[in-house]
């Protein structure tokens, strides 16, 4: 019976306590998940070099239209 005893103290002490630390582990764990998507985000948003365009390159090809009579 002692033995039933000790083990339900031990049993519902051990919840209590988690109970009383888990709020602290779940934000640490939030804020550690937020700054590693943010990095990701960071690395995936980084533009790759721009190319430059000339004037000629957006404009269309030169047609000479001939007058008919």
């Amino acid at each position: 019976m002692g033995a039933l005893f000790k083990f339900l103290l031990i049993f519902l002490g051990g919840i209590y306590l988690l109970r009383l630390i888990s709020p602290f582990l779940f934000k640490l764990m939030l804020s550690s998940f937020v700054k590693k998507a943010n990095t990701q985000a960071q690395k995936k948003q980084s533009p790759p070099p721009k190319k430059t365009k000339s004037p000629s390159d957006s404009m269309g090809e030169y047609i000479d239209y001939e007058e008919l009579d």
